[in-house]
C-alpha cells in the first residue's frame, strides 16, 4: 500500500463550453505528496490551479482519473461522506481568512474540533484550541475577535484553525495574498514548521515565486497541464 498522502492519477476536468465546445480545465494531472512534504503550484490565473485544489478537497469531481487522499479514494464517497472526510482529514487555509467575525480567536479555532466531533467536551476542545493558538504565537489574543486582530494575526488564527486537528493534508490557496511581504514570510515559516512537525502534507497555490522556492517540490500549471520543476 502506498504511503503517499496525495495520489492524483490522470486527473482531468472538462466542462461544457460555448457553442457546445468542451473546455478543458485540467489535463492528465498526476502527482503524489508524502507526509510532511510541501508542494507549491505556480501558474497564471485561469491555468487550473484552484480547480485542482477543489478536486483534492472533494468539492469538484474530476471527469477522468482518480484521487486518493490519506489512502481514501474520493470517488467512492457521496456528498455526505465527503463532508465528513473534509472535517477530519483536510485543513484549508484561505487568502481572505474567512474567520467568523462574531467569534473570538479561540472560538474560531475550536469550531473545527467541534464540527469534526460534536461529542467532545468543551474542556477538551478548549485545551487543544489554545495549544494550536500558542503554536502560532497567539495564545495571548485568544479572547479577541477578528476585528481586533491585524491581517497577519487573522491569518495565523486561520492557520491554527486549519492545523488544530492535525490533518494529513493542508490545502492553501494564495495564503499570503493579502499580507505584506514580511508578515507573509512569518506565516509561511509557521505553516511549514507546523506541517513538518505534524507530518501534514501541504499543497499550496501561489503567484509568489519566492514562496514557491521554499517548498520541497515546485509544480508549474499551464493550460491545465501540471509539470514538476526539478532543480538541477
Amino acid at each position: 500500500m502506498s504511503s503517499a498522502v496525495v495520489e492524483a492519477r490522470g486527473v482531468g476536468l472538462v466542462l461544457p463550453g460555448a457553442e457546445g465546445h468542451p473546455l478543458t480545465i485540467l489535463n492528465d494531472v498526476s502527482f503524489t505528496l508524502g507526509a510532511g512534504e510541501v508542494g507549491a503550484v505556480v501558474g497564471p490565473s485561469g491555468s487550473g490551479k484552484t480547480s485542482l485544489l477543489m478536486i483534492l478537497a472533494g468539492l469538484e469531481r474530476p471527469t477522468s482519473g482518480s484521487v486518493r487522499i490519506a489512502g481514501t479514494d474520493l470517488a467512492g464517497m457521496d456528498e455526505d461522506k465527503l463532508a465528513i472526510f473534509r472535517r477530519r482529514k483536510l485543513g484549508i487555509l484561505f487568502q481572505n481568512f474567512h474567520l467568523v467575525p462574531s467569534m473570538t480567536a479561540l472560538e474560531n479555532v475550536a469550531l473545527t474540533l467541534e464540527i469534526a466531533d460534536p461529542t467532545r467536551s468543551w474542556t477538551s476542545v478548549e485545551t487543544e484550541a489554545l495549544a494550536a493558538l500558542d503554536a502560532v504565537g497567539l495564545s495571548a489574543r485568544a479572547g479577541h475577535r477578528p476585528s481586533a486582530l491585524s491581517g497577519g494575526e487573522q491569518q495565523r488564527v486561520g492557520l491554527a484553525r486549519a492545523m488544530v486537528a492535525k490533518p494529513p493534508l493542508l490545502l492553501a490557496d494564495e495564503p499570503t495574498g493579502n499580507l505584506d511581504q514580511e508578515t507573509g514570510a512569518k506565516v509561511v515559516s509557521l505553516m511549514f514548521d507546523l506541517a513538518r512537525r505534524n507530518g501534514t502534507a501541504i499543497l499550496l497555490v501561489t503567484h509568489d515565486p519566492a514562496l514557491a522556492a521554499k517548498a520541497d517540490r515546485r509544480f508549474a500549471m499551464s493550460l491545465g497541464v501540471l509539470a514538476e520543476d526539478i532543480p538541477a
